[in-house]
């Protein structure tokens, strides 16, 4: 049943779910917080039907099956129909990492036939006031912006999870779709940015991963399973998780958090900076960046909050 607040805000989630665990953090957090209110949820990258039955599976066990799941571009946006090997970076066409979590197809509602651009657009059309939060690649964004620039120009601002500007590096969601990341960037609808060093500052720490292991609720044992895959399929990585995604959705909660710089991102496409992303102050630009976190209140409330599920 979906909790209530005076005022809540609306919200649409744009994710890829299903390979770290920090989507599937994001998503229980929404989930937890009666000061949001979700609209919908679209999936980006890939194996975008798989991604969208993790979600709905999550969204089944607190019943939110009224919250509508769209499929959305697994390819890129000037790229090959599916995705293929991109420069100096990732691949996606095996299944994903958790897609073991999500209930089979037969015990979920039918994925609705509508893709997640045209949705989004129709949605925005009618709810202008909602913000959507983009914490994968950013090609739905990209494709909405280009199908249906009245629709995105409804909307306050973006929030997107991606970007690093304090190291010469390129991070995971600008990198899986640069031309999407400098579309979106480039339109000139606000946006606040979630980079990189956040994400990697907000790290759990092994006690409060036990604290998720040790969960008896539904969700609990649904997240530590999610974990559990994340570790098994990237043995190499780090394994406590970091909420990178989680930050994203608290740009709503609580703003106060983050201490911001604003100015304007760009995308570079030289060789040797391919997806990087640069930032310049700049009193009125369109775009505002996180740089710094009150890391403990963040991590330490976040994850109550979503272990209160």
């Amino acid at each position: 049943m979906k909790k209530t607040t005076s005022n809540p805000t609306p919200l649409w989630l744009d994710t890829d779910i299903g390979d770290d665990t920090d989507d599937i953090f994001a998503l229980a957090l929404i989930l937890a917080s009666p000061e949001l209110d979700l609209q919908g949820v679209s999936t980006v990258f890939g194996e975008t039907e798989q991604r969208a039955r993790l979600a709905q599976t999550l969204l089944q066990l607190h019943n939110r099956t009224d919250v509508p799941v769209h499929a959305g571009c697994g390819h890129l946006l000037l790229g090959p129909g599916r995705m293929e090997v991109m420069p100096n970076g990732p691949m996606s066409r095996e299944p994903i990492a958790q897609g073991p979590c999500a209930k089979p197809a037969g015990r979920l509602p039918a994925l609705p036939p509508v893709h997640a651009v045209d949705a989004l657009a129709a949605h925005l059309h009618t709810h202008p006031q909602t913000t959507p939060v983009a914490i994968g690649p950013l090609t739905n964004l990209a494709t909405l912006l280009l199908q249906d620039p009245a629709a995105a120009a409804k909307v306050s601002r973006f929030v997107v999870m991606g970007g690093e500007f304090k190291r010469a590096m390129w991070e995971w969601n600008i990198h899986c779709d640069p031309s999407s990341a400098a579309c979106v960037i480039a339109s000139g609808v606000p946006i606040d940015f979630i980079p990189w060093d956040i994400g990697m500052t907000c790290t759990i720490s092994p006690a409060q991963l036990d604290r998720l292991f040790n969960s008896s609720s539904a969700t609990g044992r649904l997240l530590t399973r999610a974990v559990k895959l994340w570790r098994k399929a990237k043995p190499t990585l780090h394994h406590l998780p970091r909420l990178f995604d989680p930050m994203a959705v608290a740009v709503l909660l609580h703003p106060e958090w983050f201490e911001w710089r604003r100015g304007r991102v760009t995308v570079s496409f030289a060789p040797a900076t391919f997806a990087h992303t640069q930032f310049t102050p700049e009193a009125k630009g369109p775009h505002r960046v996180a740089w710094e976190v009150k890391k403990t209140a963040a991590v330490r409330k976040v994850w109550s909050r979503i272990l209160s599920l």
